[in-house]
């Protein structure tokens, strides 16, 4: 047998002390035992104390109820750590006790200092129990939610001392229920029960990759709000990683907390007094999760008290959550079900997932919560779960259960490729060799759909695309002997292959069609003009823009000589070579195109027609470009106009580019508030992956971080990427990428930046001059990059080819990419050089921003200001500072609400100190970049 471990044999000498304590005669002699104690065991008396007064707890009924380890001591509490109702601390009224912990008192208190009125809870230290420990987790609690702004944990508002030199902070006051209540007072079933434990989740998870441990996760601190939204409380004694605790967690502030915790939910770490990790936090969440469940605890031994539930979280297995069922007679009607039901629901993935949660050892558990959160997502979503063996039958069965439509839509699409083909080959060739072709595509298609089972694929989840790919790869080789029957195949696989994304693979069997089409004398009509069509489309996707050019002019020319009257071809032909142009920079001449296949089309196809929209759409994105505003507002209510009452998706997309036009005017609460649920939206008819949805996310991500919102924004920007990931669109993932970069950029993360910066603009490269605008974005944020690094001469030499570069592209003209050019030399010329030597390029970069920007954009306000401060250090004048200070004033309203004034409130205090203002530091500049 291998010798136990300090931590453990620490814990079993705590056990024993325990004993000796709880087997003493009286008070007298329980008092004695514990003076030996302490003399002895000094490093063990803290835990000592805490299972004491835990077991107290116990034996007076409030163990399962308040879960507290120190509740005895808060509820033996006679006085208020302040003076009572009526007592002002700051801006804050106490109005009346609303809660107690172990540290001291919680208060519901008002604000009516003149700024606006709300109400919050106050959390005192206790004047019992004021000394340097409590004093110093009071302020730890703190630190830790000043590092937290997540819309499920409540959030820090103030914090002060009062007059008797006690501390207090200031939280977000939130009214609801512990979260097994709110869920057991509305009979939630399973299904909402784990939705709603995806929050906590989220939360946590949050938190940890903040390094912030919650250490005392428990459903009382745990509240639910009428609207079904979490919040999370109590951070008391909560641990930064890595913060100096010793292995052992011996530190008086780590046995503190220890202290502090509850030993219900407590891991056999954190009771053994080892240190604690993301898998301490982890393994409380199963605990939580069991109970939401089963509406039990892994541990019968619960109810007999702190000692003898120590024992068996260390060392005795947890309870299955079926077998928990079972003793638990209340559970099923609070759940709105049968035992059995319940019983069946229970069993398999979700017992497993909270087993594993449950491991004795940290390292056998999920890692992180986002693990955890993930394996129930996968539940609710009918998918294989990573905590199940991963075998056949069980991949088969989650494969049966999540794809029955597919797979029914599978076999649809092969009895209509296969009769389309039939019909199609009847004409022209003998009815004996027309059975012998449609066996061999009946083979190709067979051998396709065979991918539908996990045996065969090797996952439970086949994507579309994969199966295309593999159809078209053997429809080569098998109908290798007959051109014609290839290329009659070759039409609706490559053309189901670009609406996949697959581009490359489009390319390749639209060609094969092409051919022939062409062979065959089917050069003017409809099915060529159709494969034409995506074939070209396919290639300007992957950057082949002049065969693309060749392709689309071939379309209009052949609709001409065909007189193809109310073709939809030549039409889409006009708007795509009119994106070409966009994309390549020449706005103009794009105008003049899409501006001619907007008539066209309203004159051949009508007003409401797709391709009308389309035009419009493509028409309003050059005149964002070119700075017309206006226009762009009456062609967007054009397009409502025309898709109000229409199709489902065309007025999904016409409320996505008003939603969007919201964002660059400025307005990011409205954009916000618009595309939330219209990414909802997006999913249910395009699903998770489609590029309307990626983009969806990805703006609502830019509205959410220009307004502080930064949880919610990576939140959104984190879906985005998740699917951006899986699609095969071109350039989809380095447009995301891309807005991921700029936004650690602005919270100060370049190393983590920088590469993504330098992969997005490696690719955009590659892409010719289509992907021009988008590598010098890239560029120029690389720029911005090198600056806040402190590079200031290689940041000045990235910019001024990125300048370069942009002008030339757009020759010259003014554009929206120009000013954050211009605005970043400006702020590297000061850097390196002064205000006096910067100002003319705060001038032109003031002047760019007024010549793009909307007139009410807060972006104006921000290049005013920079161009005002800069006058006020090159020419200290009454006059300059007057400005200065109207610019600061001005820039505070355009933002208000938008984000953190800290920016704001530091240029204040450097740039408008009394003399001589010094030269404004680098980080102080950039400060203002931040939304």
């Amino acid at each position: 047998m291998t010798a136990a471990t300090p931590s453990t044999a620490a814990w079993r000498e705590v056990l024993a002390l325990f004993d000796r304590w709880a087997q003493a005669g009286d008070d007298t002699a329980r008092a004695a035992a514990l003076q030996g104690a302490e003399a002895q065991h000094p490093a063990l008396y803290p835990r000592l104390l805490a299972m004491i007064e835990a077991d107290r707890a116990a034996e007076a009924g409030r163990f399962m109820t308040e879960g507290s380890a120190m509740a005895s001591l808060a509820a033996a509490a006679d006085a208020p750590a302040a003076g009572g109702a009526g007592t002002r601390l700051g801006a804050w009224e106490l109005r009346e006790p609303i809660g107690h912990g172990g540290m001291g008192q919680v208060w519901l208190a008002t604000r009516h200092d003149g700024l606006y009125q709300g109400r919050a809870a106050v959390k005192l230290l206790h004047a019992a129990g004021l000394n340097a420990l409590a004093e110093a987790r009071f302020a730890r609690e703190g630190e830790m939610l000043a590092r937290l702004a997540h819309p499920h944990i409540a959030q820090l508002l103030d914090a002060g001392l009062t007059g008797q030199g006690m501390r207090y902070l200031v939280l977000e006051y939130v009214q609801g229920v512990r979260i097994d209540h709110w869920c057991d007072a509305r009979t939630l079933g399973i299904a909402p029960r784990l939705r709603l434990f995806l929050q906590v989740c989220e939360a946590v998870g949050y938190a940890h990759t903040h390094l912030v441990l919650h250490r005392d996760l428990k459903p009382a601190n745990i509240l639910v709000t009428d609207d079904g939204h979490v919040k999370l409380l109590d951070f008391g004694v909560a641990k930064l990683m890595g913060d100096g605790e010793d292995a052992a967690g011996s530190s008086e502030l780590t046995r503190e907390g220890a202290a502090g915790l509850t030993p219900e939910y407590a891991a056999p770490e954190q009771i053994e007094g080892q240190a604690v990790t993301t898998a301490t936090d982890v393994y409380a969440l199963g605990v939580v999760l069991f109970g939401l469940l089963s509406g039990a605890r892994p541990y019968a031994e619960s109810s007999r008290g702190v000692a003898a539930l120590a024992r068996a979280v260390v060392e005795e297995p947890p309870r299955s959550l079926t077998a928990a069922l079972r003793a638990s007679p209340d559970a099923a009607p609070s759940r709105g079900s049968t035992l059995a039901a319940l019983e069946h629901g229970l069993r398999g993935d979700l017992e497993t997932i909270v087993a594993k949660a449950l491991k004795k050892r940290p390292e056998e558990r999920y890692a992180t919560v986002r693990e955890l959160r993930d394996d129930l997502q996968r539940h609710l979503d009918r998918q294989p779960v990573s905590a199940r063996p991963d075998t056949w039958r069980y991949r088969a069965s989650r494969f049966a259960q999540r794809n029955r439509a597919l797979v029914a839509a599978g076999a649809a699409l092969g009895l209509t490729l296969v009769a389309g083909i039939a019909a199609t080959s009847w004409q022209w060739r003998a009815a004996t060799l027309e059975a012998q072709r449609t066996h061999a595509v009946v083979k190709v298609l067979t051998d396709i759909f065979t991918d539908l089972t996990p045996d065969e694929s090797g996952t439970a989840q086949v994507p579309v695309v994969d199966l295309l790919r593999k159809g078209w790869k053997q429809a080569q080789t098998s109908l290798a002997h007959d051109p014609a029957l290839r290329g009659e195949v070759a039409r609706p696989l490559g053309l189901m292959l670009g609406s996949s994304g697959d581009m490359q693979g489009a390319i390749a069997a639209l060609s094969t069609s092409r051919e022939h089409l062409l062979a065959t004398g089917q050069a003017n009509t409809a099915p060529y003009l159709q494969v034409l069509q995506a074939l070209a489309y396919a290639q300007s996707r992957v950057g082949q823009v002049g065969q693309a050019r060749q392709l689309f002019s071939e379309i209009i020319t052949r609709g001409e000589q065909a007189g193809l009257q109310g073709a939809e071809e030549p039409v889409n032909a006009r708007i795509q070579l009119g994106e070409i142009a966009r994309r390549e920079g020449q706005l103009e001449q794009s105008r003049t195109q899409l501006q001619a296949a907007a008539d066209l089309a309203r004159r051949q196809l009508g007003p409401t027609h797709a391709l009308h929209v389309l035009a419009l759409q493509e028409l309003a994105d050059v005149m964002r470009e070119l700075g017309d505003w206006q226009e762009t507002q009456r062609l967007l209510a054009s397009i409502a106009s025309a898709t109000a009452g229409g199709k489902p998706d065309e007025a999904l997309v016409a409320r996505f580019n008003v939603a969007t036009l919201e964002a660059e005017l400025g307005h990011f609460r409205q954009s916000a508030d618009q595309l939330q649920p219209l990414t909802a939206e997006l999913v249910r008819l395009y699903g998770e992956n489609d590029t309307y949805t990626l983009y969806a996310r990805t703006w609502h991500s830019m509205a959410l971080f220009s307004l502080g919102a930064y949880a919610e924004s990576d939140a959104a920007l984190d879906a985005a990427w998740r699917g951006a990931l899986q699609t095969t669109e071109p350039n989809v993932r380095q447009t995301v990428q891309t807005v991921m970069a700029r936004q650690l950029l602005r919270r100060g993360r370049c190393a983590q930046a920088e590469p993504l910066l330098r992969e997005t603009l490696a690719h955009f490269e590659a892409a010719g001059s289509t992907g021009r605008p988008y590598a010098e974005r890239s560029r120029m944020l690389l720029g911005e990059c090198e600056l806040r690094a402190g590079r200031i001469a290689s940041a000045l030499q990235t910019l001024q080819l990125t300048l370069a570069h942009q002008q030339a592209f757009y020759g010259g003209r003014a554009h929206l990419d120009l000013w954050p050019t211009l605005l970043l030399i400006a702020i590297a010329t000061d850097s390196h050089q002064g205000a006096s030597a910067a100002l003319p390029h705060y001038e032109r970069a003031g002047a760019m921003a007024a010549a793009t920007l909307p007139p009410e954009h807060p972006d104006r306000a921000r290049l005013q200001l920079y161009l005002a401060q800069a006058r006020a250090r090159a020419q200290p004048t009454a006059q300059s500072r007057r400005e200065l200070a109207a610019a600061l004033q001005a820039w505070g309203a355009a933002t208000r609400g938008r984000s953190d004034p800290a920016a704001l409130s530091v240029l204040s205090r450097e740039l408008l100190e009394p003399g001589p203002a010094a030269p404004a530091s680098r980080q102080t500049l950039l400060a203002l970049l931040i939304p």
